[in-house]
């Protein structure tokens, strides 16, 4: 088994063009045995639906990281908890991976969706630090600031064949998404608007595709792969790489990446 991302939701917030909310499948051989490692990124509320579309058994994901905490990436996550607890019955326990504040951002939104709502399994938190690496069932993990929320994060994701994967979450184009994604074999970043606001206007925390042509020369990946999307935009996205070979190419939802 190789190691993968599924794209299990490419889109934005408002789910233009049918596309799913942010969700990625990360998945690797366990060194410790012949099973498989299956972890989520990020969680909308679309996600259990998607997995549910690409047959993919809640039972078994063993971990969630997250990215910071708005709702297109996040809200589903207590969807898939209860479904944890009604339908699979779960007792293995479920890791959930994030930035500083990540276990009082679930369980609020836990308790504000499902008052009172007891879980039947052992479900752990783990905050981890901003650019420090954490050894995590036979992978690397290591998140780095980007500019976006005060809490956000992109991933570094180290499989155990020391194949790298990078993922912006949401956020800015800057110096620190171009370290975020640096000497990466696969990055996915985040691709929202053509263009930033004129002048008059303060710019948005995204990245549009002008910034991304003047700045693909400093992303130092071995592909690139541009989501939370819509597909006018992802259009192009496909010309651009038509003419500049290697640019980017544009994610839809059940898209399958191997390392």
């Amino acid at each position: 088994m190789s190691e993968q991302i599924l794209i299990l939701g490419s889109g934005n917030a408002f789910f233009t063009d049918g596309r799913a909310h942010a969700c990625y499948m990360a998945q690797w051989p366990d060194p410790s045995s012949s099973g498989t490692i299956r972890m989520l990124v990020d969680y909308g509320a679309s996600s259990l639906m998607r997995m549910n579309q690409e047959k993919i058994a809640p039972s078994t994901i063993q971990s969630l990281f997250l990215t910071h905490f708005h709702g297109d990436h996040i809200v589903g996550l207590p969807f898939l908890l209860i479904h944890f607890k009604y339908i699979d019955r779960r007792k293995e326990p479920f890791w959930i991976l994030g930035p500083a504040g990540v276990e009082q951002a679930v369980t609020d939104l836990l308790e504000q969706m499902y008052p009172g709502m007891e879980l039947d399994f052992p479900l752990y938190f783990k905050e981890l630090k901003a650019s420090e690496s954490t050894s995590f069932m036979g992978a690397s993990i290591e998140p780095r600031p980007v500019t976006h929320r005060p809490e956000s994060v992109a991933l570094r994701l180290s499989f155990p064949s020391g194949k790298l994967f990078a993922f912006s979450g949401d956020a800015a184009m800057d110096d620190l998404l171009v370290q975020a994604l640096e000497d990466s074999d696969l990055s996915i970043v985040e691709l929202s608007i053509e263009s930033q606001p004129d002048p008059d206007h303060p710019t948005v925390a995204h990245v549009s595709l002008q910034e991304l042509m003047e700045q693909r020369d400093r992303i130092r990946t071995g592909r690139l792969v541009v989501s939370h999307i819509y597909n006018d935009l992802a259009s192009q996205v496909e010309k651009v790489n038509s003419d500049r070979p290697g640019f980017a190419e544009p994610a839809f939802d059940g898209l399958v990446l191997s390392l």
